[in-house]
């Protein structure tokens, strides 16, 4: 059984609504570019260390079709490499590696690519939460 404390609980939260909600806030007007966010360069608490291959090779999983088992997939994988991970630390992952993937696909226009990284990161709340 997972125990998590109410300040551990409440920072999780709060970390992975703050990737949802930049996500949800970027900007709607059609000639601005997806911003994704980067990768973290260090090691650090809070922060999984992958090379950026590693980075996109996930993220080429998450974008190809299979929404669903490729975030149980990459979650699970995340889970085992990285013990105790916060569930907010694999949000923030697999929304840094989604996003390039989505947004070098030149058939969707700016807005599909935010709309598609905005529904991705929800789909993710859902199932690591």
């Amino acid at each position: 059984m997972l125990r998590l404390t109410a300040g551990r609980l409440r920072s999780s939260l709060a970390a992975a609504t703050l990737v949802v909600s930049a996500a949800m806030v970027a900007p709607t007007g059609p000639a601005l570019a997806l911003d994704c966010p980067a990768a973290q360069p260090l090691a650090k608490p809070g922060i999984l260390k992958e090379t950026p291959a590693q980075m996109a090779a996930v993220g080429k999983q998450l974008a190809s079709g299979d929404m669903y088992n490729a975030i149980a997939s990459a979650t699970a994988d995340l889970r085992v490499r990285y013990p105790g991970v916060e569930s907010a630390e694999v949000v923030n992952y697999l929304v840094t590696a989604y996003c390039p993937a989505v947004n070098a696909n030149t058939k969707l226009s700016e807005a599909q690519k935010r709309t598609a990284v905005d529904s991705f990161a929800s789909q993710v709340m859902r199932q690591v939460y």
